[in-house]
């Protein structure tokens, strides 16, 4: 081997080492500094345990009905987290929705609500289930009448079952949007 080769290969290890050590000691040095002190305060302005909550639309009919066993709203983020949220949605033209989850969360505007782990999402019409769609994680923007999802979801109807990566639930229209990978078996009756 060449001496230049050995002399190159030498400084770059030299250089490699080097740098080691110094990324090492840097790390060390910011690591000990004293963490600032937050002044924000994260702990919840208000809880509920049981809670109900209606809300009307503006001629006094039931617009939505939410119950979770838990409701901590934290002032530093505006966000109110909901421990096994059950809600349902009314409207005048189409039958209800009735939506459970694991968790969830309101967000600052009060309109969007985020539900996650075991969504399920259901169109109920009598006593029957006319529709349901399953997810791991579901929007709801109820200013807007409308859910979106982009992980997977399952939709069961009476005429079969569809599977999708992603959707657009119109639900106050009837109208399902799938974004895309759908695949579906129909049973014609």
């Amino acid at each position: 081997m060449p001496l230049r080769q050995i002399l190159l290969i030498a400084a770059i290890v030299v250089l490699a080492v080097g740098m080691g050590y110094w990324a090492y000691e840097t790390d060390l040095k910011v690591s000990r500094q004293p963490a600032e002190a937050t002044t924000e305060i994260k702990v919840p302005d208000f809880f509920s345990y049981n809670a109900h909550i209606r809300e009307f639309d503006e001629n006094g009919l039931l617009k939505s009905d939410l119950t979770a066993d838990s409701i901590s709203h934290y002032p530093h983020n505006d966000i109110t987290l909901l421990a096994s949220p059950d809600l349902w949605s009314y409207s005048d033209n189409a039958a209800p929705w009735h939506t459970v989850a694991d968790t969830g969360r309101i967000l600052p505007d009060g309109e969007t609500v985020e539900l996650k782990k075991n969504v399920v999402m259901t169109q109920v019409e009598g006593e029957t289930q006319k529709l349901r769609m399953d997810t791991d994680f579901l929007t709801i923007y109820s200013g807007q009448d409308f859910a979106d999802t982009n992980r997977p979801v399952t939709i069961i109807s009476p005429s079969g079952v569809m599977k999708a990566n992603g959707m657009k639930a119109f639900y106050k229209r009837d109208f399902i949007q799938l974004k895309s990978r759908v695949r579906g078996v129909h049973e014609s009756r």
